[in-house]
């Protein structure tokens, strides 16, 4: 399942797939990384990370049983265009 990082954290929104039925969760980042300002278009309106993201349990993650892995902007947003089109990615 690919979804958007968001305002809840990542625990919370690997759970909610997981309870969804999802059997592995992709994290699309929706902010660019200052360091990646050269390869990633950023959405009107919004600054850079300085830093990257950290994806970790925040304590609570005890029930989760499937992976996660989370992509930065640039690498999440051509597939996401690709998705768009019903393609296969």
């Amino acid at each position: 399942l690919l979804v958007d990082r968001g305002n809840c954290s990542f625990v919370q929104k690997v759970r909610n797939a997981q309870h969804a039925g999802a059997a592995a969760v992709i994290i699309a980042d929706n902010t660019c990384q200052c360091s990646h300002e050269k390869v990633c278009t950023p959405e009107a309106n919004t600054e850079c990370e300085k830093h990257e993201p950290i994806m970790a349990d925040d304590g609570s993650g005890f029930d989760i049983t499937i992976p996660s892995v989370l992509m930065f902007k640039q690498d999440a947003d051509p597939v996401k265009e690709q998705l768009k089109k019903k393609k296969t990615v």
